[in-house]
């Protein structure tokens, strides 16, 4: 099995656009961007509206770095796609990651 992939780019605004699917393949690639791109002492924007797939090991470290993060480095969720919206929901983690 192919291991499914994502991209992250940053816009104008700063802000962190990620792209593809987020699954247990890719944890160790989002980590390490979570931990190079998020900066202290500001607000980090993190868009998922071109995530077409997030898996409950992807939405855990997400979880699991935003609260080990805070209060020395701000990560908001700025926006989600339909189908992250549908796994949030369904997982019970919107409100701990939104």
């Amino acid at each position: 099995m192919a291991a499914k992939s994502f991209s992250a780019s940053q816009d104008e605004h700063g802000i962190y656009h990620l792209q593809g699917e987020l699954s247990i393949h890719e944890l160790d690639k989002l980590r390490s961007f979570l931990d190079n791109s998020l900066k202290g002492g500001q607000e980090n924007a993190i868009s998922l509206a071109k995530v077409r797939f997030i898996d409950t090991a992807a939405l855990q470290l997400l979880i699991a770095f935003k609260r080990r993060s805070e209060p020395e480095i701000k990560m908001r969720i700025s926006d989600v796609s339909t189908e992250v919206e549908k796994i949030l929901s369904l997982s019970g983690l919107k409100a701990a990651l939104l």
